[in-house]
């Protein structure tokens, strides 16, 4: 239990310095959601999900990367199949992607 307690805060660390970095160096992007479902994980009691999204940059070819975020259900149910959002991707590694509405909560 004490192991997975610790694996997880250690990955939990890791995606929040990513999420740091992609809002500082990222790019701004407008993207499609594809799909979206739980985890079945939480987060100071709100669930994570897993979001697929269709990313449209506005230079080179449109690619498709998978978040994972912790959301209230009440944005849960805004993101549906076909819901247009705005994100921020790593430009060196473009499968690395954050919601740009979940920045504010990293500053």
């Amino acid at each position: 239990m004490v192991a997975f307690w610790t694996l997880s805060s250690i990955r939990r660390r890791i995606a929040e310095e990513r999420k740091k970095k992609i809002l500082k160096q990222g790019v701004q992007a407008n993207a499609t959601v594809l799909a979206i479902r739980p985890t079945g994980e939480y987060l100071n009691n709100l669930p994570e999900f897993q979001v697929q999204v269709q990313v449209q940059p506005k230079a080179g070819n449109d690619f498709v990367t998978e978040m994972r975020e912790v959301l209230p259900f009440a944005k849960y149910d805004s993101l549906r199949k076909g819901t247009q959002v705005l994100v921020k991707y790593d430009p060196e590694y473009y499968k690395r992607a954050i919601f740009l509405q979940m920045a504010e909560t990293l500053i």
